[in-house]
């Protein structure tokens, strides 16, 4: 058994886990609201700690990612779980199981994964993803630790739903995250997610406050998410937040998990993409063939530094410490 952090006992062998803002109270035996913490006679254990349901060497630009180290890869890693239900999930597979149903998971050592980010010499390091990685908080910390002390680098892909002072502890070993902002309606939240919007802007500002990497994904659903002014409302808080350099990734939906609608037709985020740009200096557009909206330029002069053609990567126009060639603006400060 692996016991897990941050919560407390109660009464009657109950416990309150302190992990996210559900704040779940777990009778003896069951499980909390993410399926991957059960209360063991009194003591909250890791269900899915060691335990890799999907494991792949990605391009980092697939997180998506693409102001961290452009053209590398990464040991992509996930477990199941999530302590969000999103009813338009695109990996409920792994994000909505739960224990009693039949998904594969595999135990591996710690000295494997680290062997397979060291044979590598274009590999950077170890993306903890897939499903949401706060449910399998203490193994995340072991592995980035041990990542860390062989000088190489971790990535966390997340929804953003954890307390601060999990995150303060997680911001010491992870170099960057991509945290999906689902939207920028508290109502949204609520009724697609089972969540609320305030602690993943709390989230938002911790890690940017934290001097870490961060991104920021939206995935656009038509009708549900996309309203303009709402929009316009999230770019502006970004910018006047966590900056105007801040990297936004707008992301295509197609129907999974619950939600049957629509895919997000190209011109919304077309349209989208303008309004971002008002705010944000560099605003990219996923999930869709686009080579021009995947492209890095200079926010100053213009000029095209990175040109992206799905995964291949060129950086014609970029200085080996991260400056455009043309008008020596620093851009990529991972490079």
């Amino acid at each position: 058994m692996n016991e897990a952090l941050h919560y407390t006992k109660l009464e009657n062998n109950q416990v309150q886990c302190k992990l996210c803002p559900r704040y779940c109270i777990i009778e003896e035996g069951r499980f909390g609201d993410c399926h991957a913490r059960r209360n063991r006679h009194g003591v909250l254990s890791s269900e899915v700690y060691g335990k890799l349901s999907a494991m792949n060497t990605d391009p980092i630009e697939k997180k998506p990612l693409y102001h961290f180290f452009p053209g590398k890869e990464i040991l992509s890693i996930g477990t199941m779980g999530c302590n969000l239900h999103c009813v338009f999930c695109q990996n409920h597979a792994l994000s909505q199981c739960n224990n009693r149903k039949p998904v594969l998971k595999k135990n591996i050592h710690s000295d494997d994964l680290l062997d397979l980010i060291i044979k590598d010499q274009n590999n950077i390091g170890i993306s903890f993803t897939y499903n949401e990685p706060t449910v399998n908080y203490e193994y995340v910390m072991e592995i980035a630790r041990l990542v860390k002390m062989r000088s190489k680098f971790t990535v966390m892909v997340s929804n953003g739903y954890i307390n601060p002072d999990p995150l303060a502890l997680l911001t010491e070993y992870i170099d960057a995250f991509n945290i999906d902002l689902k939207g920028f309606n508290n109502s949204f939240y609520k009724k697609y997610s089972k969540a609320t919007l305030a602690p993943v802007l709390e989230s938002l500002l911790q890690i940017k406050k934290s001097g870490k990497h961060l991104e920021i994904t939206n995935l656009v659903i038509p009708t549900i998410n996309d309203d303009e002014d709402e929009f316009e409302a999230m770019c502006k808080w970004i910018s006047r937040e966590l900056g105007e350099d801040t990297i936004l990734h707008l992301s295509r939906y197609f129907p999974r998990y619950e939600l049957s609608q629509y895919p997000t037709p190209p011109e919304i985020l077309f349209h989208l993409y303008d309004i971002a740009k008002n705010y944000l200096n560099h605003v990219y557009l996923g999930n869709m063939a686009t080579e021009l909206y995947s492209n890095t330029s200079c926010p100053k002069c213009k000029h095209t530094i990175i040109e992206r053609t799905y995964f291949h990567i060129v950086k014609s126009g970029i200085t080996d410490d991260g400056k455009c060639i043309k008008c020596g603006t620093s851009i990529i400060k991972y490079i």
